[in-house]
């Protein structure tokens, strides 16, 4: 083996297979969601020690069951976890932790010789900020999401979902109502080699004072060597970044801008899920 395909045998391994080309099948353990790592200040209140922060996410995902029945679903578990640090304070304490496992079922529909691929996915999830009692907030839901792609390039994504949150251990449906919301819309425009990307989410909320969470995206890929690498900005803006902050007095408001870098998963429709 020549030392370009020696380096990218060690890079897959330590990736998790997750640049493994579809050639060679999906690995046991892949990239599920984008991975990354960002730092940056709020655009709603003065910069400083308190206010800016480090955010990073690892999602996974454990293939179970590939081609079921020759019918192309696939069944996989995931775990995705978001981490607030506020490492510029003096004890660098983390904000929030928000822990994600879930089951996921996906089916690929591949349209025309060009084989552009339109895909449809299935999923339950639990996301839980990992605290009891007073602090607990969670959210047990059920979606569908469909993911359409325009002439290679232009990628729509609409999802539908469907839950019930814990407030202080109680089940209501403020979560869902007034911070996390029941749709989400998602774009992303990319070169045909994908070394920039520019992808945008909007969720719409029912009641409460914004009326929509937005994600947006900005990622280039600094060399044409290595395909999974990427630059990244990113924009936040809503109630949904931080658990904790839901439904509790004089919440804060997240109004971000974050530079950093990001490992994309091979599939657009699980990198445009925010």
């Amino acid at each position: 083996m020549n030392a370009p395909g020696m380096k990218r045998m060690l890079l897959c391994l330590l990736l998790g297979g997750a640049c493994l080309g579809a050639a060679a099948g999906e690995p046991m353990i892949s990239i599920f969601k984008e991975n990354y790592v960002t730092t940056g200040v709020p655009l709603n209140t003065r910069p400083d020690w308190d206010t800016n922060d480090l955010t990073y996410q690892i999602s996974l995902k454990f293939n179970a069951l590939q081609d079921i029945g020759g019918k192309g679903w696939d069944l996989f578990f995931a775990y995705t976890q978001m981490s607030i640090w506020e490492v510029y304070k003096p004890s660098n304490p983390f904000k929030s932790n928000t822990y994600s496992p879930g089951l996921y079922a996906y089916h690929p529909f591949k349209s025309g010789a060009d084989g552009i691929v339109n895909d449809i996915l299935f999923g339950f999830e639990h996301r839980s900020n990992g605290y009891d009692g007073a602090l607990s907030r969670s959210i047990d839901c059920a979606f569908v999401t469909y993911t359409h792609t325009f002439r290679s390039q232009l990628t729509a994504q609409l999802t539908a979902r469907f839950g019930i949150g814990s407030i202080y251990n109680d089940f209501s449906f403020e979560m869902m109502d007034k911070y996390q919301g029941y749709l989400n819309v998602g774009l992303c425009y990319h070169t045909r080699d994908r070394r920039l990307m520019v992808s945008a989410s909007v969720t719409p909320l029912f009641q409460g004072e914004i009326p929509a969470n937005l994600n947006a995206e900005i990622a280039l890929r600094p060399t044409r060597h290595s395909d999974w690498f990427y630059l990244v900005a990113r924009y936040h803006y809503g109630y949904d970044e931080d658990q904790l902050d839901c439904a509790v007095p004089d919440v804060f408001l997240k109004h971000m801008l974050r530079f950093g870098l990001a490992i994309q998963p091979h599939r657009l429709s699980h990198k445009l899920s925010f």
